[in-house]
């Protein structure tokens, strides 16, 4: 049976009131009920109120560490609907208990409420119940154990219970599976890639290699064809564009020299150079999801997943890789989705409190398409990972690729519920060779989203907000390089409050500016940002679609190859202090090279004589951590170590040791951006070598390799400290183990 909606995790308060006795009842504030969300590493926050009718209050957030006597001040609350405030808690550690206390300052009477929550866990039950076991040799009517498996993920699914494991081993599985077991929060259900090399593949088998395609003249070719899909890929990489008809096809109208479309009871295809798909390996979709996950508390890990989509896109359903229906409390992680006719990871309808990591998404063509041609197409206009569910959910550490967007925010079925992709954190992605938007918050009340730290690289838009109707929403701590558009696009009348601060944007495409609208916006607040633009201004208002509550401060401007600095109302100003004069903005900005080390090569760090540092605004809850006298501009802080996706792009990254502590055998996961010459050794502290574990090239995606607490000669090491070291060509990472007797 599944759970009620009212399962979410939201802390209603009983409420610690005090308020000073108001001069005019309407005028001051009184604090109603105080509501608490948590996430692995923040706690959304919204604050209901009575009076303040003449809106001269403001609010601010304090938090402390349950049972610590000091609280922290944070951000400052937004304004939302229905007399309420709201904001963030960031920059938390899971698995921990806080007080936070919401302050009203009224002039006519203030107050203040006060509850308590715990950030999510992010270190998960082990298995502990039975292991099922699945092979391409198996079979269903055997009995699932490791000497008689099953033989499809399906059988092994319906017979699984919470704590049980089902391990899939190595090979090609031409299927698809439903989860719709529930597992319970402390006993989830595990489906695990037992090894590399697991793969779900969606297409059909009959239509590998096949010798009697005809040919049709002009380059295109046919065979018979019954059914439907959204997808046709050739030879793994040449994924085709799906045209609307035959004559569409044959006059090339997308200007792509290629394509395909089913028409008159067959399929045809036209490759790009114009060669024959006799005998070449066309994979045509027949599975429409490869993973779909209907129940709460599953924890996915280690497949490809490819070549899924069959299901034209309406407002309530689309294909995708992996799809998370009404799922909460999942956890999809390690996985390599490519080439599907849909969203590669979706979560749609209710699905809330999930957590999207370490996976590797990307596809062999989307991005690199021309926008004009796959703006309104819809088997080409796809999202990476899309967030178009309910509150809590968590994208981080993946590595989107070469789709049209990145990742989103974004409602799904028709209406306007403002839960929808709330209270959700996307941070520490790289986003790379995207053909439209990195990131999507769109169309979406945007109450408490949460964008940090993530690195996007070779796209076409940063972050579009079109609209954010609410707010608040927090950008911070990002890096949008090599732009082709701009790297903040406001649009679609958006009046949520949005927060920007400490990104970097470095514009090389001459007459991009970093912050251009494609419509009407209000209440967005630039803070310590770098913005480079080359051949424009760094914030291009050309239309002056610029309304009402927008500010700018503490920015560093950098023109290359341009006299503008700014550009406001389609009005220019080339100094700081024509800009301040006229509009108040960039009081405690800065006109300057950032000085960059390198930014050529990626690199964004600022050298030891750049004037971006210790040059930022102190901005309570948002830069509360900082090396020198002040805060660092820009997204990286001087003095502290880089996060996950401020490191070299396609860096590979070690996930899970488990056990750890380990007292007999640990297995590691760790994941490859792209294929490469890997090499897994344990090291002692000292740095010695006490065992190699791998030394051959592995592919891209998810991997796993087992340590048995044995040194080179087959000894048991002693307990203590080790390192589990893995170098992929020139990159390298680590992670502790501890070794217990």
């Amino acid at each position: 049976m599944r759970a009620p909606h009212s399962r979410r995790l939201v802390a209603f308060i009983a409420l610690a009131l005090a308020w000073a006795t108001p001069a005019h009842a309407v005028d001051g504030s009184t604090a109603g009920a105080l509501e608490l969300y948590p996430t692995f590493g923040a706690i959304g926050v919204r604050l209901a109120y009575l009076g303040d009718d003449n809106l001269n209050a403001t609010a601010h957030l304090e938090w402390r560490k349950t049972g610590t006597a000091t609280w922290t001040r944070g951000v400052d609350l937004a304004r939302i609907t229905s007399r309420r405030w709201a904001g963030s808690v960031m920059w938390l550690t899971p698995g921990r208990s806080y007080d936070v206390r919401a302050v009203i300052v009224d002039p006519e009477g203030g107050a203040t409420a006060t509850g308590a929550a715990a950030t999510r866990n992010d270190q998960p039950p082990v298995p502990s119940g039975r292991n099922w076991y699945v092979a391409v040799n198996g079979n269903d009517a055997q009995g699932g154990g490791a000497a008689d498996p099953l033989a499809t993920l399906q059988a092994a699914a319906d017979r699984a219970h919470p704590g049980d494991q089902i391990l899939v081993r190595p090979g090609l599985y031409h299927q698809t599976v439903t989860l719709s077991r529930d597992g319970t929060p402390q006993a989830p259900i595990h489906l695990v890639a037992d090894g590399a090399g697991v793969v779900l593949d969606g297409s059909d088998p009959a239509y590998l290699q096949r010798s009697d395609w005809r040919n049709d003249g002009g380059g295109i070719f046919s065979v018979p064809f019954a059914g439907v899909s959204r997808l046709v890929c050739v030879d793994s990489l040449q994924r085709l564009f799906h045209v609307a008809t035959l004559a569409a096809l044959q006059a090339n109208t997308n200007g792509l020299g290629q394509g395909w479309v089913i028409e008159g009871g067959r399929l045809w295809v036209r490759l790009e150079n114009g060669s024959s798909p006799v005998g070449r390996q066309v994979h045509v979709a027949r599975h429409d999801i490869g993973i779909r996950m209907e129940a709460d508390d599953w924890r996915v890990r280690g497949f490809e997943v490819r070549y899924f989509g069959t299901l034209f896109p309406d407002f309530d359903y689309v294909s995708g890789g992996i799809t998370l229906i009404g799922a909460r409390r999942c956890v999809v992680q390690f996985c390599h989705v490519h080439t599907i006719g849909g969203r590669n990871v979706f979560l749609r309808s209710r699905a809330a409190d999930n957590l999207i990591e370490h996976n590797l998404v990307r596809d062999p063509r989307l991005g690199g398409w021309p926008w004009n041609v796959v703006k309104g197409t819809p088997d080409q206009e796809l999202t990476g990972i899309s967030n178009r569910a309910d509150r809590g959910n968590v994208v981080r550490y993946n590595t989107i690729r070469n789709t049209f967007n990145g990742v989103d925010a974004r409602i799904q079925e028709v209406g306007t519920d403002e839960n929808v992709a709330a209270d959700a954190d996307f941070h520490d992605n790289v986003i790379e060779q995207i053909g439209d938007d990195a990131v999507e918050i769109d169309e979406v009340s945007g109450i408490n989203v949460r964008v940090l730290r993530n690195r996007a690289i070779g796209i076409f838009s940063g972050i579009s907000l079109a609209p954010v109707e609410q707010g608040p929403t927090y950008t911070l701590y990002n890096t949008f390089s090599n732009f082709t558009r701009n790297a903040f696009k406001p649009a679609g009348t958006s009046v949520g409050h949005v927060w920007a601060c400490h990104n970097t944007c470095y514009g090389t495409v001459s007459g991009k500016a970093a912050v251009h609208p494609s419509g009407f916006f209000s209440n967005m607040h630039f803070r310590n940002n770098i913005m480079v633009s080359t051949g424009n201004a760094t914030v291009s208002d050309d239309a002056g679609e610029s309304q009402t509550g927008n500010d700018f401060d503490g920015d560093l401007l950098r023109v290359v190859s341009f006299s503008t600095l700014f550009r406001w109302k389609n009005v220019n100003y080339s100094s700081l202090a024509a800009l301040r004069s006229a509009t108040g903005f960039e009081l405690g900005g800065i006109a300057a090279d950032p000085a960059f080390v390198a930014p050529g090569a990626g690199d964004f760090r600022l050298q030891p004589t750049s004037p971006a540092i210790d040059a930022g605004i102190r901005l309570h809850g948002i830069n509360d951590f900082y090396a020198g006298s002040a805060p660092d501009l820009g997204a990286y802080e001087s003095g502290l170590p880089l996060a996950v996706a401020e490191t070299a792009p396609g860096r590979p990254q070690i996930g899970r040791i488990y056990p750890n502590p380990m007292r007999g055998a640990a297995t590691i996961d760790f994941v490859l951006m792209r294929g490469a010459p890997v090499r897994v050794e344990i090291v002692d502290l000292s740095g010695r070598v006490v065992r190699r574990l791998a030394d051959a090239f592995h592919g891209p995606g998810a991997h796993r390799i087992t340590w048995d607490g044995r040194d080179g000669a087959g000894g048991r090491v002693a307990s203590g400290l080790y390192f589990a070291r893995l170098a992929a060509g020139s990159s390298t990472a680590t992670a502790r183990i501890v070794k217990l007797d």
